[in-house]
């Protein structure tokens, strides 16, 4: 039986990346998923992979920064699968500018898609499991970024540094009622939101103890860990998936 056998997941995000490699891990382990994407086909190509391991899903294109989609979303998969145990907040976006030339567009955007959406998936979520008394479990991507700076980062490092403190008081206000969040900081992870092929090679052979990037697989694994049961006295955390990035 797998780990998540009889449980439904909402991840946001799940056309490419980390959020496609959770999609894929939580159905091999048996859940039934709820995924969201502005990338419709990749999601589709998601979903048609993961039903191949006998499981149930449901797609939909969602701006995961407006209520109306994410309340849309989120009634529609109670429709579908009659509850929804576990939340994943993967959606996110990345650009590179510096603090005195980073524009109000990108700074409204960044905090919208980063923050936001965090904010709003899990409210919506929450009210549910409120009103059936749902023990529930979210599980955050944050970053290496929550904790240490980066050059021309400064609007996407504040974006996680918000996800991880949201977490942490989700966590603590709803602890008594049985609802677990934490939060992951992955490193740098090979996936199409990195930079040039010099400076992986260059993070890959200096930066990291492992001497590898991080693989979205990696990521997975640690957020399986989080939504299932093994976790269930683990809460309020934020987990390093870095390969060892911030022992420098």
């Amino acid at each position: 039986m797998g780990r998540l056998t009889g449980k439904t997941a909402l991840i946001t995000g799940a056309a490419q990346g980390i959020g496609r490699a959770i999609a894929l891990r939580f159905a091999a382990e048996g859940a039934n998923l709820a995924l969201c994407d502005l990338n419709l086909e990749g999601l589709r190509q998601v979903a048609m992979q993961a039903e191949e391991q006998g499981v149930k899903t449901l797609c939909r294109r969602t701006d995961v920064a407006a209520r109306a989609q994410v309340q849309s979303l989120v009634d529609e998969g109670m429709a579908e699968f009659g509850m929804i145990d576990a939340l994943v907040n993967n959606a996110g976006i990345f650009f590179n500018a510096p603090f005195e030339g980073t524009s109000d567009e990108q700074f409204d955007r960044i905090m919208a898609v980063n923050v936001k959406s965090v904010f709003l998936v899990s409210q919506i979520v929450i009210r549910h499991w409120l009103r059936h008394d749902i023990k529930g479990a979210i599980v955050n991507l944050a970053s290496i970024g929550a904790a240490v700076a980066f050059v021309d980062s400064s609007a996407y490092c504040t974006t996680k540094g918000a996800v991880a403190a949201m977490t942490r008081c989700i966590a603590l206000e709803y602890g008594p009622r049985g609802i677990r969040a934490n939060s992951m900081a992955p490193g740098i992870i090979d996936t199409p939101m990195l930079p040039s092929q010099e400076d992986k090679f260059r993070w890959a052979n200096t930066t990291i103890p492992l001497r590898r990037l991080g693989a979205p697989g990696d990521v997975a694994d640690v957020a399986l860990f989080l939504a299932s049961d093994e976790s269930r006295y683990i809460t309020g955390e934020m987990i390093f998936v870095d390969g060892g990035w911030m022992l420098n």
